[in-house]
């Protein structure tokens, strides 16, 4: 058909074939369109692995990118385990539609909520209690909370800023628990952490001092100064991670064999992104809609988001040494990053054991409060004696907040170790006061 326009454009003139005057106009419209969604569309993925007996553990896996990162690796024979918050209806649902599109019964649900350090701890230790040791070949973070402008602070169950707790935090405690498990993996055995990193990391606004914006003013009106910090906390902790993994001495003196990669999908229209634009707002959403065309062309679907971050699982030739982690955008690696502290060796290295210690500080606190609460409620179950209401540990964990932790919390966590060997030394001074007191 192209060719019999052409002969006749070429005997007859352009009058002859109908609407000529509006295709000339819409042909170079639609290729310029073509054109620029091709480009925003990012790069492909072209790397492929075969992931039949392979074990991965995700976050973030039942929506958004995750979804279709899921969907891919189920689609290509891996043993999923999804990470949720809490087994819904939608969770089990997603689960049981992935196994029947797939053809995969190897997908499993486990509770772990990143809003809760405990759930972290005991989906970890749930894992890490098998002998022999369970094989793991991949963990996958994908889970991640931006709070929409004009929304006041959110504060996780531990008391914690919830963005800093979900995006860092949990991944922080999540992979340095299940760090035995992945140091005694075969040496023949190809082991990736994959961290899903975002471009706001260069928007972030760091204070280490102050990561819960406490005694800064909380930036409502301008949420990516936080997420960002987040995510930027993340990639410094990837860095670092890395560097620990390879230092250990496995018993064979095989070398190192766990890459932790960065992946920045780059923007897309997934849902987190079109409740941070809406703010919760009809007529946000409305806008939303009314502008979708231009959202369409510059914005990634999901599964082109997806791109980078398959791209970290499946690539056969990283780049060595293995003691650096790498960072991967538009399905390759960058060395030179926007950030000065991603390239900050010693600082990385501090923000990773100021986190641990803050780590340990908040479980201390939460764990208090918890057995607080658990005495609370077995009074009120004495005090109502003929209540057919029975006390259960679960349904307290579930419902109920941990007292927010703030400024004072804060600067223990991110003070140095010592001040905690002080504290607990003079607290020991006072009791041997009291007690020869006492004894006179």
């Amino acid at each position: 058909m192209p060719l019999n326009i052409i002969q006749t454009l070429a005997t007859e003139g352009k009058d002859a074939v109908p609407y000529f005057d509006q295709i000339a106009v819409a042909v170079p419209v639609l290729g310029v369109v073509s054109l620029l969604k091709t480009y925003f569309g990012g790069s492909t993925n072209t790397w492929q692995r075969d992931m039949h007996g392979r074990v991965v553990i995700m976050t973030g896996g039942t929506s958004g990118v995750g979804a279709e990162i899921a969907r891919e690796l189920a689609q290509k024979g891996a043993q999923l385990i999804l990470l949720v918050r809490e087994h819904t209806t939608y969770a089990a649902e997603f689960v049981d539609d992935l196994r029947a599109a797939s053809g995969n019964e190897l997908v499993y649900m486990e509770t772990c909520d990143l809003n809760d350090l405990h759930s972290v701890r005991k989906f970890a230790t749930k894992w890490l209690d098998n002998q022999p040791p369970r094989r793991l070949d991949t963990v996958i973070c994908c889970a991640a909370t931006a709070t929409p402008p004009s929304v006041e602070r959110k504060y996780s169950r531990d008391g914690i800023e919830e963005m800093l707790q979900v995006n860092y935090l949990a991944h922080y405690h999540l992979l340095t628990l299940l760090e035995p498990a992945l140091k005694v993996q075969p040496p023949d055995r190809d082991v990736r952490i994959v961290l899903t990193s975002c471009v706001a990391h260069v928007m972030a606004d760091l204070d280490f001092s102050d990561l819960q914006f406490t005694r800064r003013k909380y930036p409502t009106y301008s949420p990516w100064r936080a997420f960002g910090a987040s995510k930027l906390l993340l990639n410094m902790f990837g860095y670092e991670y890395q560097r620990r993994l390879a230092a250990y001495e496995r018993p064979d003196k095989a070398p190192c064999n766990v890459r932790v990669v960065m992946a920045d999908p780059g923007m897309m229209r997934s849902p987190s992104f079109k409740r941070f634009i809406t703010c919760g707002s009809v007529l946000l959403l409305l806008l939303y809609l009314v502008f979708w065309p231009f959202w369409w062309l510059v914005l990634k679907t999901s599964k082109q988001g997806m791109q980078s971050i398959l791209y970290g699982v499946f690539c056969g030739e990283l780049p060595a040494p293995i003691e650096e982690a790498v960072y991967i955008q538009e399905c390759d690696v960058r060395s030179h990053m926007a950030r000065a502290e991603m390239n900050d060796k010693e600082l990385q290295k501090e923000v990773f054991d100021k986190t641990k210690l803050m780590v340990e500080v908040i479980e201390k606190k939460s764990a208090i409060d918890r057995k607080k609460l658990e005495e609370k409620l077995k009074k009120e179950g004495k005090a109502s004696n003929g209540s057919k209401t029975e006390y259960t540990p679960n349904s307290t964990a579930s419902d109920e907040k941990i007292t927010p932790i703030e400024e004072e919390d804060e600067e223990s966590t991110t003070g140095s170790t010592t001040t905690t060997a002080t504290g607990s030394a003079t607290s020991r001074n006072d009791k041997k006061k009291r007690n020869r007191k006492r004894k006179t």
